[in-house]
């Protein structure tokens, strides 16, 4: 009888530990009516991640008997992407793959054993760090999931602690910002079952769906944070991915998105986001101060993964979003005039070109990231034939020779600036587009040098011009053209002589020169230097968070030299992408666009007189079509079809109500008056929000 006993003890015993991982009792988890689909949603989006086997067995390796990770030191107290950070990161992988059934760590108890203790080393030390956004938002963020997936092995202990550091993020602020904070509050109040709060918090992160008087989506699709500065691919992407995020948690809750918020989310991927994805590269131009190793292709992927997710949500536009991750197939322009940011494109190049103004934030340095970017607002045009020509160069560029910046050489070292510092004195800054072409214009006031800078962006051909150009400086001004990796032989064609291999070239007054598929004309010459030499650079010069190893590489540096004590000097160059020696040749010949360059006035008109843009930094009159005459500062872009003259107008200046315009000939518009030979009418501008937008006028002929 009693080993009868003994043995049924011994069976007790075996189911107790079958039942528990080393004594630690498991729960059952349960939820009430009305949050238990949320519930579910959460868990099934975290059990649903794969994290490959192999990387488990590294962060196991690594994780210590006391439950701490040898490749963390958790005395940093770096402001910039907080390295401690990880220790929850890497605890939330491991209880990912705890829970996914595909993983070969399913369920596996010995995981479960190293995720407690690495989640108590975290609460039992509570680690710190000096920026606000990792103790607010960035751990809540990263521990949350870890206390769902693991919620039925979880101690009353570990909830208390853990709920300790939930609590610190409070909905406030706006933009993103409030976007992170509001979803820490949902999540939190998931896990304690306040629906109330959930609602709540619902309600707070949906309120940021919506067109922003201030930081968040701006009518043209583009995304602004700290001031009027363009942020697509910091926080206006993390907005899109947690607002997709949120979406599906919520989705067939009682606190599901209104229906109205996913055409929302579709505007900002189709009208805005996919415009700057070219070729698995995200735009240099649009990554705002995150300037990192290998960012480019990072953000690219993190759209992408977007975009497949939004095919999922939005299935009545799933064509839209299969072409929107073929980056190649978006052709057109388009101008994002509360960003005063211009993008140029077709299936074999992208381009784009990046202002500032009083009324728009060029750039910022914030924890240290970015402190060479001061000019980075300053009319920054990168062209790029397949995403790679910028890729990394940052250790290596000449900060004061940025691609398109007009920029004094003087030995001081840059101001390391915060976005309220940043601010042009420049106020005519903007552009037009009808959608296929457009014009970009910066007349650049800045640390006392002025210029008049225009890029006339036609088909395949982008022709850059500038005038005015004055500083009292004894520095040398230059404009930078191009500063890329270096990719086989320059070509420079002066006199109908042709020289290949060059190396280094100054004061050339070259007709053309060739590198890497890309045409630079010079229909009047100029003062043009180049450089292909081997240079040194460092991560460390462009964010403080990496350490100073010293890196090498080639690089074509490519720029016009305005001497010192600038008075009204100018340049005129075309840049022509996919081209040949041949091309080339046949372009300088031809001479495909009638260019006026002064200081009240930048055109460019092809030779077939098919297409012109004006630029008119006063009230004045253009040659251009027998005569057209504006009453007010505007950029106008004009293209000639078979019965009507198009035009597309704006206002930089975003001040103006409207612009009377008489051009030479017999039209019909819209209140049009045709008097002694010459058609007149009033463009009414648009006003408020949409200031400095285009408008299109469609003349018909007579």
């Amino acid at each position: 009888m009693r080993l009868q006993r003994n043995f049924l003890f011994l069976i007790l015993l075996t189911i107790i530990s079958c039942n528990s991982s080393n004594g630690r009792k498991e729960v059952p988890v349960s939820y009430p009516k009305g949050l238990d689909k949320f519930h579910k949603n959460v868990l099934e989006y975290y059990q649903n991640q794969k994290i490959e086997d192999f990387r488990i067995a590294e962060f196991l390796s690594d994780l210590k008997e006391d439950g701490s990770f040898s490749t963390i030191d958790y005395t940093n107290k770096i402001r910039s992407d907080w390295p401690v950070k990880d220790h929850l990161k890497y605890v939330q992988y491991l209880a990912i793959s705890y829970k996914n059934e595909s993983s070969k760590y399913y369920q596996d108890k010995n995981l479960s054993e190293k995720i407690h203790k690495g989640l108590n080393y975290w609460l039992e030390n509570d680690f710190l760090s000096t920026n606000w956004h990792d103790q607010h938002i960035g751990v809540p963020e990263f521990l949350l999931p870890t206390l769902f997936l693991m919620e039925n092995e979880l101690s009353k202990k570990q909830l208390d602690k853990a709920k300790i550091l939930l609590h610190r993020a409070k909905i406030k602020m706006s933009g993103q910002n409030k976007v992170w904070l509001s979803n820490n509050v949902m999540l939190r109040s998931l896990l304690l079952r306040k629906q109330d709060s959930v609602a709540i918090a619902s309600k707070a992160i949906q309120s940021e769906l919506k067109i922003a008087k201030g930081v968040g989506v701006k009518p043209d699709w583009s995304y602004h944070e700290h001031g009027a500065q363009l942020q697509f691919g910091n926080y206006g992407l993390s907005y899109l991915e947690d607002m997709i995020k949120t979406y599906t948690f919520l989705d067939n809750t009682p606190f599901q998105f209104e229906k109205d918020k996913i055409q929302f989310l579709r505007n900002i991927v189709l009208k805005g986001q996919q415009w700057i994805l070219y070729n698995n590269s995200y735009d240099t131009n649009a990554c705002g101060r995150q300037l990192f190793p290998n960012e480019q292709l990072q953000k690219a992927n993190r759209l992408k993964e977007c975009i497949q997710k939004m095919k999922v949500l939005d299935k009545e536009f799933t064509e839209a979003y299969t072409i929107a991750l073929y980056s190649k197939t978006l052709s057109g322009n388009k101008h994002f005039w509360k960003s005063d940011f211009q993008v140029h494109r077709r299936k074999d190049f992208y381009f784009s070109v990046k202002m500032s103004s009083q009324r728009v934030v060029g750039t910022e340095s914030v924890n240290q990231e970015n402190v060479q970017g001061y000019y980075m607002g300053d009319g920054v045009a990168l062209l790029s034939k397949n995403g790679k020509e910028y890729e990394n160069v940052f250790p290596f560029w000449d900060w004061k020779k940025l691609p398109g910046t007009t920029i004094i050489q003087d030995k001081k070292p840059l101001p390391i600036i915060k976005f309220k510092a940043f601010k042009t004195n420049s106020t005519f800054v903007g552009g037009v587009s009808n959608g296929k072409n457009g014009i970009a214009v910066m007349d650049y006031n800045r640390d006392g040098l002025k210029a008049k800078k225009s890029w006339f962006l036609f088909d395949d051909k982008i022709v850059c011009l500038g005038s005015d150009i004055s500083a009292n400086t004894d520095d040398l001004v230059t404009t930078a053209i191009n500063q890329s990796f270096l990719k086989g032989n320059v070509i420079v064609a002066k006199n109908d002589k042709i020289q290949t291999n060059f190396r280094n070239g100054k004061a050339l007054q070259p007709n053309w020169i060739l590198h890497d598929s890309i045409g630079y004309l010079f229909p009047k010459g100029g003062n043009i230097n180049f450089s292909t030499n081997i240079l040194e650079g460092s991560w460390n010069k462009v964010a403080k968070r990496y350490r100073p190893v010293i890196l090498t590489e080639h690089i074509f540096k490519l720029w016009f030299n305005h001497g010192s004590q600038p008075k009204n000097k100018s340049y005129n160059y075309m840049l022509v992408p996919n081209t040949t020696q041949d091309k080339m040749l046949r372009l300088h010949k031809s001479n495909p666009f009638k260019i006026v360059n002064t200081d009240q006035q930048q055109s460019v008109e092809s030779l077939d007189k098919k297409q012109a843009g004006i630029v008119f930094y006063k009230k004045g009159t253009s040659e251009i079509k027998g005569g057209i005459r504006v009453d007010k500062p505007c950029v106008v872009l004009m293209e000639e079809k078979t019965n009507q003259l198009m035009l597309a107008v704006s206002d930089p200046s975003h001040k103006l109500k409207n612009i009377k315009i008489t051009i030479h000939g017999k039209y019909n518009t819209q209140h049009s008056n045709f008097n002694n030979g010459k058609t007149q009418f009033i463009v009414n501008l648009p006003q408020g929000n949409y200031s400095g937008k285009t408008v299109q006028v469609a003349l018909d002929k007579n």
